[in-house]
């Protein structure tokens, strides 16, 4: 058998794959408007994979989807650009002397930007200031976290222009009465399993933290049942966190399970 020579590159070309019908049916069944982010955002993260390639057994992020100003527009997961130019010089260098242009709106398709109204991502300020006081700079924390979606596709709601994500699916599935909500939600929690367990094999991560309560509803179990309780961390989601608190919990509470390697 021959081994891939980038397995976590293969691992989430899948991960975007496996949702392409899916997201036609949320299309049809929510009347949302959707991108999938992890496939036409692969020629960025090709390149972060090679700059910043991961070691053994990293810890793995799982976050909830894409957003508008992050990954929508940069293919890395809670980055936007502007973290992308100032917090990873060496990505972003490589990205400009490959010829693509690092500047808002990035990668984001000309259908999804009429929808975008500010130039960051809220999230991405509290990862990078995680990063960069966990592992002494973004740049070395990105060798050792990954950052993993267990959903790759982002939601737009086309009455209010505004991100949705999967916790609201079943509530606007229902509202149109297009189809049996259920039926849906089975398949996105299938999918999401399929994402997770992927990930597992590929990364054979040392830890897995899970940032807010639906991805930890979804996952929680299965992570538990694979890895063992003390292995994995539920946490706030970042988007409406206080940067320094949340940054500094989470560092502490890493310590605590031995989870955090130390700066080098």
């Amino acid at each position: 058998m021959i081994q891939a020579a980038d397995p976590w590159g293969a691992a989430w070309r899948r991960s975007s794959r496996r949702w392409r019908k899916f997201g036609k049916a949320v299309e049809q069944a929510a009347g949302w408007l959707v991108w999938n982010p992890g496939e036409y955002g692969e020629k960025w993260h090709s390149v972060y994979r090679s700059v910043y390639p991961h070691g053994r057994h990293p810890l793995v992020v799982f976050g909830l989807n894409p957003g508008p100003y992050g990954m929508a527009q940069t293919g890395i997961p809670f980055t936007d650009v502007k973290r992308l130019r100032s917090a990873l010089p060496k990505f972003a260098k490589t990205l400009e002397a490959r010829d693509f242009g690092v500047e808002v709106p990035g990668l984001a398709p000309s259908t999804l930007q009429p929808f975008l109204s500010r130039t960051f991502e809220s999230s991405s300020v509290r990862i990078y200031r995680f990063l960069e006081e966990a592992f002494g700079s973004a740049e070395k924390g990105c060798r050792d976290v990954v950052v993993a979606n267990p959903c790759p596709l982002l939601f737009i709601s086309p009455e209010t222009g505004k991100n949705v994500t999967p916790a609201d699916l079943g509530r606007a599935v229902r509202a149109r009465g297009k189809r049996d909500a259920r039926a849906l939600l089975e398949e996105l929690n299938e999918l999401r399993a399929a994402n997770c367990k992927d990930t597992l094999e590929t990364l054979q991560p040392r830890g897995v933290v899970l940032l807010g309560r639906d991805v930890q509803a979804a996952l929680g179990e299965l992570l538990r049942d694979e890895l063992g309780e003390a292995k994995v961390v539920d946490w706030e989601h970042p988007a409406r966190a206080v940067p320094e608190k949340w940054s500094r919990g989470l560092i502490n509470e890493l310590k605590r399970r031995k989870l955090l390697r130390a700066k080098k």
